[in-house]
């Protein structure tokens, strides 16, 4: 309750320097109020909502669409187009995250069965979703109305986004059951080396679907030395600020949190100046940290204490950002991409179990802890709206996000269940 009346009397101080103060202020006055508003109302509001059971993810998105420009318009598009640094910075913490989870020394034991697993889920979901959404388009809301060759640049951005799993709601439903075993470990290693072969990837899928959004692209020379430098540049520089980390980590061991606030800096002024991936070279310097040195466990706590701040921005933006007309006209298709991408992960999580002889609790039941999707759904939701400006680019992240909320709230839940099914939970609260 004390919590609400904070919320509530943030609002209305908000709403009240929005009237009061001058038309023709600067963006950098109405920026830093309402950075600050968002932050600690988004903070509470998530706390409210980790008392309901649900993800504070989801409170930081809901948080946003409230104070966003289709709710009361504290977060104007001008002012999240000046923000907009924020979210890249928060992205590179998410993906270091990400990466510093990647240990190939607890995953070899068992690479057999996450391969086998791995592969079957990506088939079933990216060829099932493909097909799925170039068959019934014409029964669709929102994509029956496009041109063929839009309609499978799109359905290709959406079955290759549909791969993305969230590494930070897995962790955090690990953490909060202190769950160990052998589903808890498979779940885990999967959804890293998912998260980290969909980025290294995704380079070539935005080629790929850019043959058929963009009618002028075409297939030369210039082309695929420019895709190639950016995926290899990326794996580059991310392993030298690897290196770096590392060094600094073991010789200086200092302020560990404001020098990996200037590393993401680093990271994204450098990839948006050279035009390189800042998920890639960020996934894979925290996997160069975690796997070159016994530093990934430091890396990982100081980004915890770190990135809260960012995470909040970050998420809270993507809620501002949303369209809810597109959301209201693709409600169907939504409905359709959460439901299908479930059973598209069922059979091929269950095919992949079967081909690599596992366990009948992981054949039959452990695709619950596929579902959820947070910051890598979201970030190449931002990458694709940057690759593709207008309406192409807006209209996919909308429609995306709607699809990322839901999954983000049905996921925790289910992984959870799963857990507690295999009695992997050591949680006795």
């Amino acid at each position: 309750m004390k919590k609400a009346l904070i919320i509530s009397l943030l609002f209305a101080l908000s709403f009240g320097m929005k009237v009061i103060l001058p038309e023709g202020k600067s963006l950098d006055a109405d920026a830093a109020l309402v950075l600050g508003m968002v932050l600690i109302t988004a903070y509470l509001f998530a706390l409210l909502l980790k008392q309901l059971k649900l993800p504070r993810l989801t409170g930081y998105m809901l948080l946003g669409l409230a104070v966003g420009p289709a709710g009361l318009n504290f977060l104007s598009y001008d002012l999240l187009h000046q923000l907009h640094f924020l979210e890249e910075l928060a992205l590179s913490f998410i993906a270091l995250t990400a990466g510093g989870e990647f240990d190939y020394r607890r995953i070899k034991k068992f690479i057999k069965s996450v391969v086998s697993q791995l592969l079957g889920q990506i088939t079933f979901v990216f060829i099932g979703l493909l097909a799925l959404l170039w068959v019934f388009a014409g029964y669709l809301p929102f994509l029956k109305d496009l041109e063929s060759d839009m309609l499978f640049g799109f359905s290709i951005l959406f079955a290759a986004t549909a791969l993305s799993k969230s590494p930070a709601a897995t962790i955090g439903i690990i953490t909060e059951l202190r769950a160990r075993g052998y589903v808890t470990e498979r779940v885990l290693s999967i959804t890293i080396l998912k998260s980290i072969t969909l980025v290294i990837i995704f380079p070539l899928i935005i080629t790929w679907a850019k043959f058929y959004l963009v009618p002028e692209t075409s297939i030369n020379t210039e082309l695929l030395i420019t895709v190639a430098t950016q995926i290899f540049g990326s794996i580059f520089f991310g392993a030298a600020i690897g290196v770096i980390i590392i060094l600094y980590l073991k010789y200086v061991d200092m302020e560990q949190g404001l020098f990996l606030l200037g590393t993401a800096i680093v990271i994204v002024e450098f990839t948006t100046m050279l035009n390189m991936e800042v998920l890639l070279t960020s996934i894979v310097a925290g996997i160069v940290v975690e796997n070159f040195s016994k530093k990934g466990q430091a890396l990982i706590e100081n980004i915890e204490k770190s990135s809260l701040p960012l995470y909040i921005i970050f998420f809270g933006f993507a809620g501002a950002g949303l369209h809810i007309d597109a959301i209201l006209e693709a409600f169907v298709l939504t409905l359709v991409l959460v439901v299908f991408r479930m059973v598209f992960l069922y059979f091929g999580n269950y095919v992949g179990a079967v081909l690599a002889g596992e366990k009948k609790i992981v054949k039959n039941i452990s695709w619950m802890g596929y579902i959820g999707q947070a910051g890598i759904a979201v970030g190449l939701g931002t990458i694709i709206e940057k690759t593709f400006p207008g309406p192409i680019g807006s209209s996919f992240k909308t429609i995306l996000i709607a699809n990322v909320v839901i999954n983000e709230l049905i996921g925790p839940i289910m992984f959870k269940y799963l857990l507690l099914y295999a009695k992997e939970s050591t949680n006795d609260d």
